[in-house]
């Protein structure tokens, strides 16, 4: 482990700022002074809301120092490396000059604005993108009150391509481009209430890859974000892609179904688009009813995982418990054999 090391990482803020972090650690015996951390990055790409230097002052040993640096970007940002160079003085006065190695920065949310579409050209972008899902649990906020904040939050960036209801929440279809690039960035949202949980589950759909997961991530961290400003509220997991891929095909076909603008010509399965026309088609029912019955037993599956995990918390809640009651009677327990033995040991020697 080096004497001195350095840790990097960044984080894209709700106003689409970069946050990037670089921290120091003190991994010798004696304190470092004078410690500067200079960053490098290119003022083409970023706009540096304050100086390139921060001064860290003194480290001590086991104590680690973090500057923080509010980079505003200028342009979409893919593999744009941001490095730094840190200077200090040991304990004898040796001044010292370190090179961070450089972290890789993506950034597409900030230069997106919403795209006009209607709910047929959704559906049928939607078809030859790249795809992302993601799915979150939450307790203590009701669906309607969430799909309102996501709303908000979207709407100077996202265009509202259609929402309505559904059995048990609502489904949100969002459309936007990429204003330097001109990719688009397609999100279909899934927020509905059950056995006591509020679930939102995601799938991001692009034409370019790049940026796809860094656009669903940024989605994903608005959702944490609004959840944290209700004080009874708090997430409690993940839900696995698997289950939200099926939940999003079985909700969006059903959707479709229902009729709608373009609705009458498309079909989803498995994640794929396919053109078809089931106008009158009894073999329609059949296969709404299948992914109806699929999405029932994975909810069921869910439910009983669920149930299985909090009986085995119980359960070793409990044996904690019994250990605990039984320490001090194992010591009873030792201490009799204990003066046993020594009362045998005494009698023995008279």
């Amino acid at each position: 482990m080096p004497d001195i090391e350095i840790k990097r990482g960044y984080e894209v803020l709700p106003d689409n700022n970069v946050r990037f972090g670089i921290r120091v650690i003190n991994n010798s015996e004696f304190l470092i002074v004078d410690v500067d951390v200079i960053l490098d990055y290119s003022e083409s790409l970023f706009k540096l809301d304050g100086n390139t230097i921060q001064n860290l002052d003194i480290i001590n040993p086991t104590v680690p120092r973090t500057a923080e640096f509010i980079l505003k970007p200028l342009g979409c940002i893919h593999r744009e490396e941001i490095a730094a160079t840190v200077r200090y003085k040991d304990h004898k006065g040796k001044r010292h000059t370190l090179d961070m190695h450089p972290k890789e920065v993506h950034c597409v949310c900030p230069f997106l604005k919403g795209k006009p579409m209607n709910r047929g050209e959704f559906v049928e972008l939607s078809e030859s993108g790249h795809t992302a899902e993601a799915g979150l649990n939450f307790q203590g906020v009701d669906a309607a009150r969430l799909t309102s904040f996501l709303l908000e939050t979207c709407k100077s960036r996202h265009y509202k391509v259609d929402e309505h209801a559904v059995e048990g929440g609502t489904i949100l279809y969002l459309a936007s481009e990429s204003i330097g690039e001109k990719a688009y960035y397609l999100l279909t949202a899934y927020i509905k209430e059950t056995d006591g949980l509020t679930q939102v589950m995601l799938r991001a759909v692009s034409d370019k890859p790049h940026g796809l997961n860094g656009f669903l991530n940024e989605m994903v961290s608005s959702i944490r974000h609004i959840v944290g400003t209700v004080q009874s509220a708090r997430e409690i997991g993940v839900i696995r892609k698997e289950q939200v891929i099926n939940i999003i095909d079985s909700v969006v076909q059903r959707t479709t179904f229902a009729g709608g603008e373009g609705a009458g010509e498309v079909n989803i399965e498995g994640s794929v688009v396919q053109r078809t026309e089931f106008k009158g088609d009894d073999g329609q029912k059949r296969r709404e009813d299948e992914r109806l019955r699929r999405e029932r037993e994975e909810e069921e599956k869910v439910r009983k995982e669920r149930e299985v995990r909090e009986q085995q918390r119980r359960e070793e809640e409990e044996r904690k418990k019994r250990k605990e009651e039984e320490k001090p009677r194992q010591k009873l327990r030792t201490n009799i054999l204990i003066l046993a033995i020594v009362l045998g040991a005494l009698l023995l020697g008279f």
